[in-house]
């Protein structure tokens, strides 16, 4: 009964106001289906997709309210949230939605795992300066990456609920931002060149074909009569070496294995070798690299199509 009831007040709260809801039903479903509360995802900060983190939602915080639990979320038939329970007989319906934000930990501590320039580039107060831009994003086999721009809102320690005491992080997200990325549809270089892979320092190169190159992957091939493509854990990290350009410049990129078949691997690129040490990849890196791939081909076309 006091469901029906809150379901007819809300219905006509709505009518009476003749206002449109402050949020899109269709973004809260993407939103409530790929981020749910709970969900372990990753995400980069200041759109730096070099710098990888792992993360968590712990909360949803609605209209100032905080949700703790999915089931805080409820959903009509066809899976669209219609409200949020904000305690055991409290309901805010999504027409009177007007704030919508996420809880995530404070994850500042995984700053010292990175190099002392790119700690550098984060800025004075690192990641979550206020205002600071926090992409998120689930890492999944599909070609759907879930993607969605947030922007730091302020760090916290919780002075109540089940996270009392921890220090936190709340971001409010740009829900225009909020898309499924297709992560392999890039503008690629073909190469078809030799090319070393190496799966531990100090180890044997494994010889392959570098098959294609784009912003932030490439792709390498067995060779034709060759062995078949190592054995490699997706995440793990390598290094692959080719030869630039008729002067034989030795190109050597660090990155993470994002896909491995007999036939095939594409690498996440992360770090390339510049004056003698492993540095993050910048975007001059891969022009340079590019448009030498290009040069070294007599069809100076590029493709888009997607590794197998």
């Amino acid at each position: 009964m006091f469901k029906t009831l809150w379901n007819s007040l809300s219905s006509q709260k709505a009518a009476e106001s003749g206002e449109e809801p402050a949020f899109d039903r269709d973004k809260l479903k993407m939103l409530a289906d790929y981020f749910p509360i709970g969900m372990k995802l990753r995400y980069y900060p200041e759109y730096q997709r070099e710098i990888v983190f792992d993360t968590i939602i712990i909360a949803y915080r609605v209209n100032d309210q905080f949700i703790y639990s999915r089931d805080g979320v409820l959903l009509d038939g066809d899976g669209f949230p219609k409200g949020f329970r904000i305690s055991a007989n409290k309901m805010l319906p999504v027409a009177a939605l007007q704030k919508f934000q996420l809880l995530l930990p404070d994850t500042t501590e995984a700053e010292k795992t990175l190099s002392y320039v790119t700690r550098a580039e984060l800025g004075r107060g690192g990641q979550f300066r206020i205002g600071n831009a926090v992409t998120l994003f689930v890492e999944t086999d599909n070609r759907g990456i879930p993607t969605l721009d947030t922007m730091v809102d302020r760090r916290q320690i919780m002075n109540t609920g089940p996270f009392a005491d921890s220090p936190t992080i709340l971001v409010t997200p740009e829900f225009d931002s909020l898309m499924l990325a297709d992560k392999r549809r890039k503008q690629r270089v073909e190469a078809a060149i030799g090319a070393d892979l190496y799966l531990s320092v100090g180890g044997a190169p494994h010889s392959c074909v570098l098959g294609d190159f784009s912003e932030h992957s490439l792709r390498l091939r067995a060779g034709d009569y060759g062995p078949p493509m190592p054995a490699m854990d997706v995440g793990a990290v390598v290094v692959v070496e080719f030869m630039l350009g008729e002067g034989g410049t030795i190109c050597r990129l660090r990155g993470t294995v994002f896909r491995r078949t007999d036939q095939f691997c594409v690498l996440d690129i992360e770090q390339v070798y510049k004056f003698g040490d492993f540095e993050k990849i910048h975007a001059m890196d891969v022009m340079e690299i590019t448009t030498t791939l290009l040069n070294m081909r007599p069809d100076t076309g590029t493709s888009a199509d997607e590794p197998a």
